[in-house]
């Protein structure tokens, strides 16, 4: 027994020596919560502006129905004017009119129709409104102790054509990529110099340790930008989404793999355990990865998560890929800016790690 409890002493020393190593473990739980969780939080109740044509019985029966359609509307009532101004500018992701006479019409036994307008810009949470429509109409009728449905919606989207959901997630998976092979390769080689008791020979290199980490730095991020762009490749031949912007791709990979990479050696610096670094980047990749407008807008996740979002590199990735692929606008902020971030979060990295470095 004695020796079983000097075991057990042992291994508990053990963790308290490498913290960073325990810490990892005991966040995992948190972190398959966070990811689930996430899972729930985006993708539903579309934000989606209510147009009242008259304020009648009937008409609020009707908009109950709306909002007992499970996880399908986040109902927003404004004047038509600031609805189709909040369409245009990527607030709402559909715009519901109730037209004048709806009363009227559907007492005389009539159909009338509802007008609806989606930006389609993506077809899952695309389809989950023009489904939910149809789903209120039949709840509305049961309701009310009609025979038939007597609400149709009369359907415009925005957009030429619609983008499908697996063809919009693989052009996420590129940012993805380009976000962990550079997070990964980064942290790899700056961990090590610490690991192999080379940190130290840094301090004597011509131009200093920040020479040094840059050179391997840009050696890392060579070989993540080759790998993300076999991934883009793949989204090309094999899903067969031919980009608009081949060249938008191409300059949204590196810059992408250059912050992701930038990102990595300071916390490869700071870690200093090449064992630490895959979990963690990975682990904390997915779920801003997930909150970065993978499956869909990220403007249309409330603004909480909209806000969370804009801490990863992930975020301005997807965006400019979004629109080097499929000529979407996915987010508020112009592609330039989104690249400027990238670029931004490269330097600010790389001064951080200079500080972190020295000895």
């Amino acid at each position: 027994m004695s020796t079983f409890t000097t075991a057990a002493r042992l291994q508990l020393s053990t963790f308290r020596r490498t913290p960073v190593t325990t810490l990892l473990v005991l966040a995992l739980p948190v972190n398959l919560l966070l990811l689930l969780s996430l899972f729930a939080l985006t993708g539903y109740n579309a934000p989606t502006g209510l147009v009242m044509g008259e304020d009648t019985p009937l008409a609020r029966a009707y908009v109950e129905a709306l909002k007992d359609t499970h996880n399908s509307f986040e109902l927003r009532p404004m004047d038509l004017a600031t609805a189709k101004d909040q369409l245009e500018r990527a607030r709402l992701v559909a715009i519901i009119e109730i037209p004048p006479g709806f009363d009227e019409g559907v007492r005389a036994g009539r159909t009338v129709p509802v007008n609806l307008t989606i930006d389609n810009v993506n077809l899952d949470l695309t389809e989950d409104v023009r489904r939910a429509v149809p789903a209120a109409a039949a709840i509305f009728a049961e309701r009310n102790g009609f025979p038939a449905v007597r609400v149709t919606a009369g359907l415009r989207n925005v957009l030429p054509k619609d983008t499908g959901y697996v063809e919009y997630l693989g052009v996420s998976a590129v940012a993805l990529a380009a976000c962990i092979a550079g997070g990964v390769l980064g942290g790899t080689v700056t961990a090590r110099e610490w690991e192999v008791g080379a940190a130290r020979l840094l301090q004597v290199a011509p131009g200093g340790p920040a020479v040094v980490l840059a050179g391997r730095l840009a050696a890392a991020a060579l070989v993540g930008t080759l790998a993300s762009l076999v991934t883009a490749a793949i989204v090309w031949f094999g899903y067969g989404v031919t980009p608009a912007h081949p060249v938008e791709v191409v300059l949204g990979v590196v810059v992408t793999v250059a912050a992701a990479t930038a990102v990595g050696g300071l916390v490869g610096a700071k870690v200093r355990r090449v064992l630490a670094i895959a979990p963690l980047l990975v682990g904390v990749t997915l779920p801003f990865y997930l909150d970065s407008g993978a499956l869909e807008p990220q403007r249309f996740d409330g603004p909480w998560l909209f806000a969370l979002a804009h801490l990863s590199p992930a975020y301005f990735a997807v965006g400019i890929m979004e629109h080097a692929y499929h000529g979407l606008v996915v987010t508020p902020e112009p592609r330039w800016l989104l690249g400027a971030v990238l670029l931004a979060v490269c330097g600010g990295s790389l001064v951080a790690m200079r500080r972190v470095a020295r000895p």
